[in-house]
């Protein structure tokens, strides 16, 4: 058996290695294993096994999408860190004016400084969310485009070249018949 693939087995092509918890897990990328796999099992004369085997789909993800997601993921993490920073404070003024209360035995009356905080709160809290929101439809509508493209790409790319190249190629007999 010859195979003219040079890197059959190199990890960076044939695996994806993950790990989780500290143990290192191998996920297949494409059918290199399954090919040297089956020329052993082949070459070994067992056939029973190969039968057993089922073929698993491909999963290669576009790059590009990938770092349009990481893009947004970091604006959306930014975001929260945001949204719980302003949160945190909050509640530790709020912490403060309400022992400021049971301290004076004022216990269940909000103070108008304590309505204000919550209220100040609420707003930021509803203005974060809705950045929140649309930074996430930024992401959906670029990720979107994205597919749009490529499918379209995909759809009418080759009918148009190979219609672009048979007009090149009668352009051409034409011409050479005209010449004669």
């Amino acid at each position: 058996v010859l195979v003219g693939d040079a890197d059959l087995l190199n990890d960076q092509f044939c695996v994806r290695v993950q790990s989780i918890l500290g143990q290192r897990f191998v996920i297949p990328v494409n059918g290199n294993l399954t090919l040297v796999q089956g020329l052993v099992e082949q070459m070994s004369g067992d056939l029973n096994l190969i039968t057993i085997r089922g073929r698993a789909t491909k999963n290669r993800p576009f790059e590009v999408v990938r770092e349009i997601q990481a893009k947004a993921e970091e604006q959306y993490r930014s975001k929260l860190e945001e949204l719980q920073k302003s949160l945190n404070e909050t509640q530790q003024r709020l912490n403060e004016l309400q022992q400021k209360n049971t301290e004076a035995g004022q216990r269940f009356i909000l103070s108008p400084e304590q309505k204000q905080a919550i209220e100040n709160f609420k707003a930021k809290e509803r203005e974060i969310k809705t950045q929140l929101k649309i930074v996430k439809k930024n992401l959906r509508r670029d990720i979107d485009s994205l597919e749009t493209r490529l499918k379209w790409l995909n759809i009418a790319g080759m009918p148009f070249l190979v219609t672009l190249s048979g007009l090149t190629l009668a352009y051409y007999k034409r011409k050479k018949s005209a010449e004669k």
